[in-house]
């Protein structure tokens, strides 16, 4: 179960690096202001995107924590219906 948590940060970081590359590279020739608006926000898109992942993860772990429900030996009889 907690390598799942584990596995969902750092596919979540790989998801916020990559956005964050996409949104800066067009920006590397430009430099300046440009760059750094283009880093900020790719970093922004990223981070929302990858806690989305992450949070995928964290609830499949979730889970498989539950233990799953035994059923009942006691037998419930149905009536016919009308």
């Amino acid at each position: 179960m907690h390598k799942h948590r584990l596995h969902g940060v750092i596919v979540g970081a790989i998801f916020a690096a990559s956005i964050t590359w996409v949104g800066a590279a067009d920006a590397l020739a430009e430099g300046g202001f440009a760059l750094l608006a283009s880093v900020v926000f790719g970093l922004s898109a990223g981070v929302c995107i990858g806690s989305l992942v992450a949070a995928n993860f964290f609830l499949l772990a979730r889970e498989e924590e539950h233990a799953a429900i035994e059923p009942t030996e006691t037998v419930v009889e149905l009536r016919p219906a009308a």
